[in-house]
């Protein structure tokens, strides 16, 4: 079987392809994709890439799964859909607003950055999370298995959810796994966990706390600041900040 060219087979492709599919080439890279102002798509997956060129801002959907990416180059403003599972990524860029779609499963992932408001479906199982940000109304699909989450946020209902194997599941439920969970009870159970995180770190961490910030709420607050208020401030309001 002939060897393929990724140099030729580009060269070969009008400026204003839409799709590239380079599935399974046995490619160690990929060339620069500037001139391609029109690629929508993007499939490079099962290959052994451990970088990505820069992306035409015109690509909506990218397909990089099962490679040996450590890293992914900045993400075009309009990208709709991100699959780069199977790879070994110890964070993600920033993504687009635009993003629906995130699937980075099988990766080695400790935090994920902010999520779009607009994103429907994430898969982020088998990493090394140790918790999750704060998650879109939008999201209708969440599986985060098997990795490190002590805590979760508040949760929707989602049509398809998943988080056994974490340490947050083994603490509610112990050793029984669900495939449907009852939202309202699931989500009174995480509201108790965090409450207790939170006391149990106040407590623990209380003489630290006070000695880092009593000279700035005495500074802050001490009573000779009251001279300095104006006829017109709410003091109402400047005392419920305190």
């Amino acid at each position: 079987m002939m060897e393929f060219n990724i140099e030729e087979y580009l060269n070969s492709l009008p400026n204003d392809v839409e799709i590239i599919d380079v599935l399974n080439k046995n490619l160690e890279y990929l060339p620069d994709l500037s001139r391609f102002k029109s690629l929508n798509k993007l499939y490079c997956d099962f290959n052994k890439l451990t970088s990505l060129p820069v992306l035409p801002e015109s690509l909506i959907y990218l397909s990089c799964r099962i490679n040996k990416l450590t890293s992914l180059p900045i993400l075009p403003k309009n990208l709709q859909a991100l699959g780069c599972s199977d790879n070994q990524l110890t964070s993600l860029p920033i993504l687009p607003e635009s993003l629906i779609y995130l699937y980075c499963c099988n990766n080695q992932l400790t935090s994920l950055t902010v999520l779009p408001k607009n994103l429907i479906e994430l898969y982020c199982s088998n990493n090394k999370l140790k918790s999750l940000p704060i998650l879109p109304e939008s999201l209708k699909e969440l599986f985060c298995y098997n990795n490190g989450l002590t805590s979760l946020p508040v949760l929707n209902k989602f049509v398809l959810f998943n988080f056994n194997y974490n340490p947050i599941h083994k603490i509610i439920y112990g050793d029984i796994y669900f495939d449907d969970y009852d939202f309202n009870i699931l989500n009174k159970n995480i509201e108790t966990w965090n409450n207790f995180r939170h006391l149990y770190y106040c407590l623990k961490y209380k003489k630290r706390f006070l000695k880092i910030m009593e000279p700035i709420i005495k500074k802050k607050y001490h009573p000779s600041y009251l001279y300095n208020l104006t006829e017109d401030d709410d003091l109402d309001e400047i005392l419920n900040k305190w």
